[in-house]
């Protein structure tokens, strides 16, 4: 992968520091390369879609997370369209049609999603630290060193701004504040005297 996107000039094995060379290509699409993908998509089927609006709210809710961008465009071109509520491609990629798509994609099983929670489920610390952010509003600051952290990192649940921790996108969010408030009923019936009320939601505590 790093030769095909590298300049041949630039093929290394190590810096002349003596020390491997960084791997820093982002892989997350952009608002503009989302944009070139519907452009592709719209010369093909004249749907009419405001290709820039779609592309921002495709951003806005999966951070550019290249496989919730296409599960979800895949939804609207192949389960929305020609549906009751959809009768045509026209009304299904809109912002109604990816508020749909949304509902079915967070409500469906996927490799994708099965996958975050195995490895919540693996992983204890992980699942410690992604309760912190999601019902305590902890700030966490990121720390290189910090095991749980770069484990997130790495499988691109969490992402880094201004040195703090954040859940990778709005999607994941949703999942995995979901994910939580099923944990009583399905690990432990006997711990519903850990429930507690937050904003009028119960919720675990860990």
């Amino acid at each position: 992968m790093k030769r095909k996107i590298r300049p041949e000039e630039e093929h290394e094995v190590n810096s002349p520091w003596n020390i491997a060379a960084d791997f820093r290509v982002d892989m997350n699409f952009s608002v503009q390369d989302i944009a070139g993908m519907l452009g592709e998509y719209e010369k093909d089927n004249h749907t009419g879609m405001n290709i820039q609006e779609l592309a921002a709210l495709l951003y806005d809710y999966t951070s550019g997370y290249p496989f919730l961008v296409s599960r979800l465009c895949k939804l609207m071109d192949e389960q929305l369209a020609d549906s009751q509520d959809f009768p045509d491609k026209r009304s299904a990629w809109t912002g109604d049609g990816l508020q749909a798509a949304l509902k079915i994609l967070l409500s469906e099983k996927n490799m994708l999603f099965e996958s975050l929670i195995g490895k919540l489920n693996d992983y204890p610390e992980l699942r410690e630290m992604i309760y912190l952010l999601l019902f305590q509003g902890q700030a966490i600051v990121y720390n290189a060193d910090d095991a749980a952290t770069d484990m997130l990192l790495m499988f691109g649940f969490i992402k880094v701004e201004s040195q703090m921790v954040q859940i990778a996108n709005r999607i994941f969010e949703t999942r995995l504040y979901n994910y939580f408030l099923t944990l009583p009923e399905v690990v432990d019936g006997n711990r519903n005297d850990r429930l507690v009320e937050e904003d009028g939601r119960r919720c675990f505590m860990l």
